[in-house]
């Protein structure tokens, strides 16, 4: 049976509060852990902007009368669980932007599939999901450095002596041929 334009609004905007709530949520997982001073800016202005939006969000559940609910206690210790477990031996940049870049990323494929079954939703949320998806496209964006910093600095720490004497970076290099495995 085809779903309500009532039933899909709840749909779409419960799903745009998760994604908010749970990007909100991963940053204060990280953000204690977190040394570098830019890494730590970049997060800090990632949770700002989250929280407007959430902020947003919570004022149209008001107007369309949709009860907005928290993320499961299950949800958000499982979410604690797998950031602290993946930081517990790499606090790197690199890996606390991978962190969230997946998070990021895992948001706008839950909120892509929610508005394609969303044919009827109100504008207003259409336009919030999109929103958030364009917040969340950016700060994967914005974090993307913070990948590329790290491990120019481990390659410069690690294999100096190879990159300045070819003076090309490892990774241009052609590769060797491999041998082909049997089908």
């Amino acid at each position: 049976m085809p779903k309500s334009q009532k039933e899909m609004n709840t749909e779409l905007m419960l799903s745009i509060h998760h994604n908010l709530l749970t990007a909100k949520q991963s940053v204060n997982n990280v953000i204690d852990k977190i040394t570098d001073n830019a890494l730590k800016r970049e997060l800090k202005a990632q949770f700002k902007d989250y929280d407007e939006l959430s902020e947003t969000c919570e004022d149209l559940a008001r107007v369309y009368e949709i009860e907005l609910t928290d993320n499961t206690f299950f949800k958000k210790a499982k979410m604690w669980f797998n950031v602290n477990m993946a930081m517990l031996m790499d606090k790197s940049n690199t890996n606390i932007a991978c962190i969230n870049i997946l998070g990021s990323t895992m948001g706008v494929i839950d909120l892509m599939k929610v508005l394609a079954d969303s044919k009827k939703c109100k504008k207003e949320l259409v336009n919030l999901a999109k929103s958030v998806m364009s917040l969340e496209e950016r700060n994967i964006e914005k974090l993307k450095p913070f990948v590329y910093t790290e491990s120019e600095k481990m390659r410069e720490k690690t294999e100096p002596a190879e990159i300045e004497k070819n003076n090309e970076p490892l990774h241009d290099k052609p590769r060797k041929e491999t041998k082909k495995f049997k089908q």
